[in-house]
């Protein structure tokens, strides 16, 4: 891990989905664990697919050619000029990002002929394969997590996260730009996901999570042949803070430029009709008071305002951090 290895490194658990998939209890109280105390593990997706690790290593080679593409082709999918929502694509000064929708992947809905380079086509049936592993972990973990919490069948968090159907659900490439050590910053203002789970593979360090109980930054190395896999706002929200959105961010090490840097990842989200508000049931705390509950669209809609903007006041920031 380099110099990274000299700063603090998170303890977090690594779940096997064979062992959730086959109902191992032990594998479930991990996952339950993982979940309410840290927001972040490790897991091993093996048993999703066949071609899982064929299909990621595709995937690396798509966003490298994409991200070679000319910038006055790029720009023609900025999100910006195509939706308000973050779809295909953005560039910044630190980073430049591609955003494929889950629905024009698997070919859903009114996304199922989004615009697009044309290398993407490419790659559609690695993409195609990648969305089916992961959605599969996905539900995998979400009936689990629904058990742990003894949930009612009309609370499962299966019925609200409907991965065959038209959904808010993302696929994002990412490229960090090279910084010298004199401009080192956070290439990311810390926040937390949107979402409700990220599943996020890269090779290079640079990841950071704001420990639980340090209360510190502290790294996450990537772990090969391991997808990083975060709760989001939406399922904090649904369990009243009981599973935890953590708050991170990517930042090179003390002294050290930020290198050159790819990462991408799948964010599940809720359909978009869903309630966000608390499940009922003994393990998650009631809610005391809430003036107004929002769809998964309404709460997906002000997060992407807040994270378009430069500025945000003081009795906004939950919105960016979920807190």
């Amino acid at each position: 891990m380099g110099s990274a290895k000299q700063n603090p490194v998170a303890q977090v658990q690594t779940i096997r989905f064979e062992g959730l998939s086959n109902g191992d209890a032990d594998e479930q109280a991990r996952l339950y664990r993982a979940c309410c105390d840290d927001g972040f593990f490790y897991l091993d997706m093996q048993g999703t697919t066949e071609d899982i690790d064929a299909a990621v290593e595709d995937i690396y080679r798509l966003e490298t050619q994409l991200f070679a593409m000319p910038e006055e082709e790029l720009i023609q999918y900025d999100i910006d000029i195509l939706s308000p929502k973050k779809l295909n694509g953005q560039n910044t000064l630190l980073t430049q990002r591609g955003k494929l929708p889950k629905d024009g992947i698997m070919g859903l809905g009114v996304l199922a002929d989004f615009e697009r380079p044309t290398i993407v086509d490419l790659y559609m049936s690695s993409l195609h394969s990648f969305t089916s592993a992961v959605t599969t972990a996905a539900n995998v973990m979400l009936s689990s997590l629904s058990r742990s919490l003894e949930l009612d069948l009309d609370d499962d968090f299966c019925k609200t996260h409907r991965s065959h159907l038209p959904s808010p659900d993302l696929v994002r490439l990412l490229r960090y730009h090279a910084q010298p050590p004199s401009e080192q910053g956070s290439s990311h203002v810390p926040h937390t996901d949107l979402g409700s789970m990220t599943f996020l593979f890269t090779k290079q360090d640079g990841l950071q999570i704001l420990g639980a109980k340090s209360g510190e930054w502290e790294w996450m190395p990537p772990k090969k042949g391991y997808a990083t896999v975060n709760i989001g706002d939406c399922l904090s929200l649904l369990t009243n803070k009981t599973f935890r959105s953590c708050r991170h961010r990517v930042k090179a090490a003390p002294g050290q430029a930020m290198k050159e840097r790819y990462s991408f990842a799948y964010f599940m989200r809720p359909d978009e009709n869903a309630l966000m508000q608390a499940v009922s049931t003994p393990l998650v705390p009631k809610v005391d008071r809430q003036d107004q509950v929002f769809t998964s669209g309404e709460w997906l809609q002000r997060k992407y305002a807040m994270l378009r903007r430069d500025t945000w006041k003081d009795d906004e920031n939950w919105i960016l951090t979920g807190a």
